[in-house]
């Protein structure tokens, strides 16, 4: 958000919008927005192929970097959960037994 700010010109919610539209994956909000982020860059006095470059290069990392943040969560979080299990097993399966009848702490 920081990037279409400075560089398109963006106010905050714009750029929110930017996000969103990158995030969905909306091809027309997307066109809509690469003339929004060229014209503030030209404003700007941006060199043009340097902006389109970053633009591309932003929704690139939207493609992917959104689920790969994601999986990285959750990978630390099996890895955290096997480590438990092994490490203390008595006390992981007596507080799921407990969580499974509704004895809750």
């Amino acid at each position: 958000m920081q990037i279409a700010q400075v560089v398109g010109g963006y106010r905050l919610g714009e750029a929110d919008l930017l996000r969103r539209a990158m995030g969905k994956k909306k091809v027309e909000e997307m066109a809509k927005q690469r003339v929004h982020f060229m014209e503030g860059a030209r404003e700007r006095n941006i060199n043009e192929k340097k902006a389109e470059k970053l633009f591309d290069l932003m929704a690139q990392f939207a493609e992917y970097g959104f689920n790969k943040s994601h999986s990285a969560a959750y990978g630390y979080l099996a890895y955290l959960t096997g480590y438990m299990k092994a490490h203390y097993a008595v006390r992981i399966h007596g507080c799921a037994a407990d969580l499974g009848n509704g004895q809750h702490r």
